[in-house]
């Protein structure tokens, strides 16, 4: 009976520190965010940022503990790049582009450097924060060709339709996959339930193919019999200048050690919701 009674009271116990934690520290917060996107692989420039496009995004958060917080992040972005435009001859001579949209949906959970020790009515004035988490997104890399513009995916500008004719190409990529966010910023206290963000996201990917190029040219022949379109937006090398077109670069078209990246940094202007009531004894 005793054993009962001491388990009881420590359920009790447990349960009400765990309330007077919620009331103490527990609050929503939701916020919408707008930014500029950019993209790491192939076509990227070395990382010049010479190909900026925007970011929207909107976030849902609840605050754990004095320091973590959970957030559920949706963002819209776009992705562009041309080799027409890098400081590099061997890019120029390849003559690659694509543009991109990208959905991302994940889940985050952020760490504040400055404690919240009270309600959020007392947060800090201002605290950096980082973040990390997981998620997926979407993509669908385009290319134009006489004023049209063709999603890549489909034509398999590697071969990877070819599949019947050569087996050392690649399958056909998942234009949805997981990505890895991670990032910092700083927060700060507007009003009592405003808050300012600016932050920067890197997206750490599992594809090589957000701008459609990773590894070789497939067998133009080939791809040409398959789908004139395809051997077209494959190899873009000018036959006036380079006559061997893919030949003279070995049939390197990318580079398939390094996966693809993107990065949206923005700012986010975030509404705390306190749904969190005063306990009743």
């Amino acid at each position: 009976m005793k054993v009962f009674k001491y388990c009881l009271v420590l359920i009790l116990a447990l349960s009400t520190s765990e309330l007077l934690a919620q009331y103490r520290y527990g609050y929503f917060r939701v916020g919408v965010s707008s930014g500029t996107t950019h993209y790491l692989g192939d076509l990227d420039n070395d990382f010049t940022f010479q190909f900026t496009k925007p970011g929207l995004g909107i976030d849902g958060s609840y605050r754990l503990n004095p320091i973590m917080s959970t957030r559920i992040h949706f963002y819209r972005g776009w992705l562009k790049a041309a080799d027409s435009l890098s400081n590099s001859e061997p890019r120029n001579r390849r003559n690659l582009s694509f543009r991109s949209p990208v959905t991302e949906f994940s889940a985050q959970l952020v760490f504040d450097f400055i404690p919240t020790e009270r309600r959020y009515s007392y947060r800090p004035a201002y605290t950096p924060y980082v973040f990390g988490g997981i998620g997926i997104f979407s993509f669908n890399p385009q290319a134009q060709l006489n004023g049209q513009w063709y999603d890549l995916q489909p034509l398999g500008t590697e071969g990877q339709y070819l599949a019947a004719i050569a087996d050392e190409y690649p399958l056909p990529y998942r234009l949805t996959q997981f990505c890895i966010p991670m990032g910092v910023g700083t927060r700060f206290a507007l009003t009592k339930k405003l808050d300012l963000e600016i932050e920067t996201g890197f997206r750490k990917t599992f594809t090589d193919y957000i701008d459609d190029v990773s590894g070789s040219y497939p067998n133009l022949d080939d791809l040409r019999a398959s789908n004139p379109v395809a051997a077209i937006l494959s190899d873009r090398i000018d036959r006036t200048l380079y006559p061997q077109g893919a030949g003279v670069v070995n049939g390197i078209r990318g580079d398939r050690t390094q996966q693809d990246w993107y990065i949206y940094s923005c700012v986010r202007v975030s509404y705390i919701i306190d749904w969190v009531k005063c306990p009743q004894f």
